[in-house]
């Protein structure tokens, strides 16, 4: 019989030629975007090297070598060679099994005439050839599970390839902007203690008072320890780093000052794209067939099986001969099986797998739909990114120039040294938080290219 699936999310309806007993339900077929965007109208192509933006920065070499040092990834791979050998062990279910044996017997007797006994040893050599015809084609839907499960565990090796190299990039990311945060962090602490310095000296000349050098040694000591913090931030961001390209531990890694910073935006391409980009969503439709495909056979399992056996043997007193032996007898049969009671394990196994399509079904449809809101919060989050890292730039600069103007005040005289440590205190905020927005960015670019589905072209 033939059973209509529909696929959410696909640009239209997906017909897949089953069995009876398929069960799939009809919710997947909810209407889905697939000629804009909820949240915008920017449309396009999407850019599949996504690294060549990156090419003047150390991010690409190091998503090639966790690419050919991740565990993760090398044990997929392996795993990839055990689904495909399970293609083949379910397709051999559908050819004749051919077995032989050889056996030997020893016999004896008594003579109560001569008080002798009489010994020898006799061989046999026995052929079976079994066959079940696959007259209701559950054997297909088998192997066709198996070759399902195969294409869907590709899919997913190419699903962990691509998070893998966004990982790494977001890791690199996060190296670097923890790097640039302990660099601000270190100059911070130092212009402290130039502060700090002139400060007590001031004091020791009888032109300040000890309020301003307790509290300029209460900034430096703060700033000591934020540093302290930071420096553990850089080592375990590294070393999370290091393990990602399966060199950890190691301690070496060469990463740029500065942070690239792409504010270009990305045209998303068009909804429907989606289902076809992004292979972890393909990895779970795969898999609803191949549940679809053993719900079918957990049907046609209480139907009759035919089976064609064939078998035939010889016998020797001598090991020699048996090979060179007529065949002194052969027999060749068919049975029809029909299962009666089984203690309903028969109904319990089809409705077992039917619940189980129906789960998988439901999972890829969440995944679907979250796609669509992970691509399109990225996409609202690149423009506020964008926005607040314009702000920030400003606010950067114009808290540097009041620091350097509240501090020659202070030394005029013509404000309290509290100004100047809430100048600091801004200059100090708005770098730090320049830094991380500039990380925020990047973050946001990896994370809207993994939800878009894009993939990467490393040179070989």
């Amino acid at each position: 019989m033939r059973r209509r699936i529909y696929a959410a999310g696909a640009v239209g309806l997906v017909f897949v030629t089953g069995c009876a007993g398929s069960g799939l339900s009809e919710r997947a077929g909810d209407p889905v975007p697939v000629d804009r965007w909820a949240r915008t109208t920017e449309v396009g192509d999407l850019t599949l090297n996504w690294l060549a933006e990156l090419e003047r920065t150390p991010i690409p070499a190091l998503v090639r070598e966790a690419l050919d040092g991740n565990f993760e990834l090398a044990e997929r791979r392996i795993r990839l060679e055990e689904a495909r050998q399970a293609v083949v062990i379910a397709g051999a279910d559908r050819w004749p099994s051919l077995t032989a044996a050889v056996d030997a017997s020893r016999r004896g007797a008594d003579s109560p005439a001569t008080g002798s006994e009489t010994t020898g040893t006799d061989y046999g050599l026995t052929g079976a050839l079994t066959w079940e015809l696959d007259i209701w084609l559950e054997l297909t839907d088998a192997a066709r599970a198996a070759r399902l499960d195969y294409e869907s565990d590709l899919a997913a090796f190419e699903a962990a390839r691509r998070n893998i190299a966004a990982d790494t990039a977001s890791l690199g990311f996060e190296a670097i902007s923890a790097r640039q945060l302990l660099a601000l962090f270190e100059r911070r602490l130092e212009s402290l203690q130039v502060t700090y310095e002139i400060v007590d000296g001031s004091y020791r000349r009888g032109l300040g008072n000890a309020l301003d050098v307790y509290l300029a040694q209460n900034a430096l000591e703060q700033q000591r320890d934020v540093v302290a913090q930071q420096r553990q931030a850089v080592f375990e961001t590294t070393a999370s780093l290091e393990f990602a390209l399966g060199r950890y531990p190691d301690g070496r890694m060469d990463l740029p000052e500065s942070m690239p910073v792409l504010t270009t935006p990305i045209p998303p391409g068009l909804p429907s794209g989606l289902i076809v980009r992004r292979q972890d969503i393909q990895a779970a439709w795969l898999g609803l067939l191949a549940a679809d495909a053993r719900l079918a056979v957990a049907h046609k399992n209480r139907f009759p099986a035919l089976f064609l056996t064939a078998s035939g043997g010889s016998a020797s007193a001598s090991l020699a001969e048996l090979l060179s032996a007529d065949v002194t007898s052969w027999s060749v049969a068919s049975t029809l099986t029909q299962p009666l009671f089984a203690g309903g394990r028969l109904r319990a196994a089809e409705r077992q797998a039917r619940a189980r399509a129906e789960a998988l079904e439901q999972r890829y449809l969440g995944l679907v739909y979250q796609a669509f809101a992970d691509v399109e919060n990225a996409l609202s989050r690149f423009g506020s990114l964008t926005e607040r890292y314009g702000a920030l730039q400003k606010a950067e600069r114009n808290a540097r120039a009041a620091l350097e103007l509240s501090f020659d005040q202070y030394q005029r005289g013509l404000v309290p040294f509290t100004t100047v440590l809430e100048a600091q205190r801004r200059a100090f905020d708005s770098g730090t938080a320049l830094v991380r927005i500039q990380n925020a960015l990047m973050q946001n670019r990896v994370t809207l290219y993994r939800s878009l589905g894009g993939e990467f072209i490393l040179d070989e």
